[in-house]
């Protein structure tokens, strides 16, 4: 209709990508608050809060989309993390063996090499507090593996009582200040990550006791349908998502929920349990 009043969409993310909702089916916003878990709900069922004078139930659309849950991406990057971690104790240890008893090295003396420096090559994300800690472990992180070419050149350039006082303060640097430093970091990304991670709100749907679980709201503007996409595959694959959207303030694809299709899985939902 002409006369049909155009509404804003809430720009939100999941799973570092956009995804949007006409604000005239949202009544409200809210920060994920305490919850209760539901008995024998269905898994993307997530729990049940009270609002006002209304027990709102908890859609987790990351799970509803077939996406990975917050909390089991977080486990799994906390798990990398603990592993990366043993990796580095586990080098320092055969080091200072290496040191000790001679032989052949067959650790990574390349910092891009170990599982650490090819994981850390290949991630990325948005959030800058998360990339700035990150970028704090690259120097001790190269010091130690470069501790394994020095002990190399100290063999080669020195012997006697110079080439043990030197191998003495490779390994001394090794064990109390490049890999206590490692170690450091790497728990305290743990923590930076929750935190980034964790930002979880509730878009309560209009005339419902439905909230949506989003991982965080990104904008409220005006969007346009990008016309030689409106059949986009994807649009056609699922039927959540309505149209492709863009922004003249932001790059990339936004993905419009198909509120009609989510409002009738509620229903179903409802009947399940």
């Amino acid at each position: 209709m002409e006369n049909e009043i155009k509404c804003p969409y809430i720009i939100f993310k999941l799973s570092g990508s956009l995804y949007c909702i006409d604000s005239r089916h949202v009544s409200t916003i809210v920060q994920q608050p305490e919850y209760n878990t539901i008995p024998a709900a269905p898994a993307n069922v997530t729990g049940m809060f009270k609002y006002r004078d209304q027990v709102i139930q908890m859609l987790d659309l990351r799970i509803t989309f077939g996406m990975k849950s917050i909390f089991t991406e977080y486990n799994e990057f906390e798990q990398m993390i603990d592993a990366r971690k043993q990796d580095h104790i586990n080098w320092v240890v055969e080091f200072e063996r290496y040191i000790t008893e001679g032989g052949v090295f067959s650790l990574a003396k390349d910092s891009h090499q170990c599982a650490l420096g090819k994981w850390y090559d290949r991630f990325s994300t948005d959030n800058e507090a998360v990339m700035s800690h990150l970028r704090k472990m690259e120097e001790p992180h190269e010091k130690l593996h470069h501790s394994a070419f020095e002990v190399e050149e100290c063999m080669n350039n020195f012997d006697g009582e110079e080439q043990k006082l030197q191998l003495s303060e490779i390994l001394r640097l090794a064990k109390e200040t490049y890999m206590p430093e490692i170690l450091t970091l790497l728990d305290q990304s743990k923590e930076i990550f929750r935190s980034a991670l964790f930002k979880e709100m509730i878009l309560i749907l209009d005339g419902t006791s439905w909230g949506v679980v989003v991982d965080e709201i990104v904008a409220v503007e005006d969007l346009e349908i990008i016309a030689d996409r409106k059949q986009d595959p994807l649009v056609n694959r699922s039927s959540f998502i309505h149209n492709v959207m863009e922004s003249d303030k932001r790059e990339g694809l936004i993905f419009e929920l198909n509120t009609s299709n989510l409002l009738t899985k509620l229903e179903e939902l409802e009947t399940t349990y």
